[in-house]
């Protein structure tokens, strides 16, 4: 039974949190780090330090060590000039549940080869979902209010970039966009060019990264995690003590890649899924995935009190508290934030008023478990 098989994954998480909470107690209190990523990453400056862009992106995604490697497999080809220079430099579809990274890869790759994590040219593929909006990319016809003007929702100077600096284009979601959105993406995959409505201009896509993603495939994973039989299965692998053994995970991942690749197939006709470069299917966050997101939200956090003069060390032990509190894997990292933000984000901010006003003094604060919640005590400068 669904709730049967729901309550049993809830209480192997909470084991495995447990667990990691009585790790954490046994070490130091250290305070967030509000200046960015740890000492030990090393600096990215021109996008060619493969093991740099490696080491980054897994300090900032968690728990999607293939998907990372497929992406710095393919900047390195970008890299060093041999990709076919009549198409993009890599078409790179991201494939997954909600909440599990997708877009937040294609933004830290964007802020790693260019100047920002939000330095790309974004489509919201949902927007297009009706027909006539196509007109919204290649822009409007010969006719029609628009047409001399060129206008398109793609940011040229993003997708098109330097010859020192490469161009990344998103299409978000790109499975909620009209199929005659598809047939038109399908010049930009094979051959690095759109040409416009009006016949006059074309948008060049040849010295730029197309990364698109995709939730198909998630319903299905949903009901199968639910399932009777994956109930069964999951129970039997504890009770035998390989549940967290490589070759059960192995299995479980390979089990959820070919339903996501199923439905790819059953929705795209083959000459689009064929004009992809590199596939990657995004594995559900586990437990301790979710321990390893808490930390990395208590990180920005702690940046964000810092800019407003509240010094804030966390102990260890608050990540893996919260990450018990209620994690979702239906909805990902999303349900992290809002554990943080109800959790830690909040009783912080009632301890900072409360001890300056709104003064902005700056001030030191502790946080800390203790009595089945988290507690922000002041600290002593």
């Amino acid at each position: 039974m669904p709730f049967i098989n729901d309550r049993l994954n809830e209480i192997k998480q909470q084991q495995d949190l447990q667990k990691m909470l009585q790790e954490d107690r046994s070490r130091p209190i250290e305070p967030i780090n509000p200046s960015g990523p740890p000492e030990s990453l090393p600096a990215v400056d021109d996008g060619a330090d493969l093991e740099a862009i490696r080491r980054r992106l897994r300090h900032r995604i968690v728990g999607q060590n293939q998907a990372i490697e497929a992406v710095v497999r393919s900047v390195a080809i970008g890299q060093a000039g041999l990709n076919d220079r009549d198409r993009p430099l890599a078409n790179i579809l991201l494939l997954g549940p909600t909440g599990v990274g997708k877009t937040e890869l294609v933004r830290q790759v964007a802020g790693i080869l260019r100047s920002d994590p939000d330095d790309l040219s974004r489509i919201d593929m949902s927007s297009l979902s009706q027909e006539h909006y196509m007109a919204s990319l290649t822009g409007a016809p010969p006719g029609y209010a628009g047409a001399k003007e060129s206008f398109s929702l793609f940011d040229r100077s993003k997708i098109s970039g330097d010859p020192y600096t490469p161009g990344i284009a998103l299409f978000d979601e790109v499975e909620k966009a009209h199929r005659s959105v598809h047939r038109a993406m399908l010049h930009v995959l094979d051959n690095g060019l759109l040409k416009l409505a009006n016949g006059q201009e074309t948008i060049n896509f040849r010295n730029s990264y197309v990364f698109m993603t995709s939730n198909l495939g998630s319903a299905e994973l949903l009901a199968r995690s639910r399932s009777r039989v994956r109930g069964i299965l999951d129970k039997t692998a504890r009770g035998i003590g390989v549940a967290e053994s490589t070759v059960y995970r192995r299995f479980s991942l390979a089990n959820e890649g070919m339903v996501v690749r199923k439905a790819l197939e059953g929705f795209f006709e083959p000459e689009f899924i064929n004009r992809i470069d590199e596939i990657v299917v995004f594995n559900s966050l586990t437990g301790r995935d979710a321990v390893g997101v808490v930390r990395l939200e208590i990180s920005d956090l702690a940046r964000r009190c810092a800019l407003r003069g509240i010094n804030l060390a966390v102990d260890p032990a608050v990540a893996v508290f919260i990450a018990g509190q209620g994690f979702d894997q239906t909805y990902g990292a999303r349900s992290i934030k809002l554990l943080v933000r109800d959790q830690l984000a909040t009783p912080v901010a009632r301890a900072a008023l409360g001890l300056r006003g709104a003064t902005g003094e700056s001030v030191q604060l502790l946080a800390e478990v203790g009595d089945g919640a988290v507690a922000v005590i002041p600290v002593e400068s």
